[in-house]
């Protein structure tokens, strides 16, 4: 695999983990608002809340792919040093940032 690739994988893969971060609790909100549970105020607290994040993650995603997974590193380590585990580096990846200290 080549670091583009691997580079792509992660904040993919990122994307992907984040993304049902911001929307799993989304779509709790809006079905415990169809059932009544909760106000529209509270719905809109939510999607206020889930907008924020998807702007975040969007900024983060935009960088250059290095700096992405270097953010992604810094931002999220837990879900970083897990994915490493799974998804070893190439050869030509910067392994100074895969061995940081979190």
């Amino acid at each position: 695999m080549t670091l583009k690739t691997w580079e792509e994988k992660l904040t993919d893969d990122y994307w992907n983990y984040r993304w049902h971060k911001i929307m799993e609790p989304l779509c709790e909100t809006f079905q415990a608002w169809k059932a009544g549970k909760v106000s529209h105020t509270e719905v809109d607290k939510a999607v206020d809340k889930a907008y924020q994040e998807k702007y975040a993650i969007n900024s983060l995603l935009s960088q250059r792919p290095d700096r992405a997974a270097a953010l992604i590193h810094w931002w999220d380590p837990e879900w970083f040093e897990a994915w490493i585990e799974k998804n070893r580096p190439p050869d030509d990846a910067n392994v100074q940032l895969i061995a940081q200290d979190t």
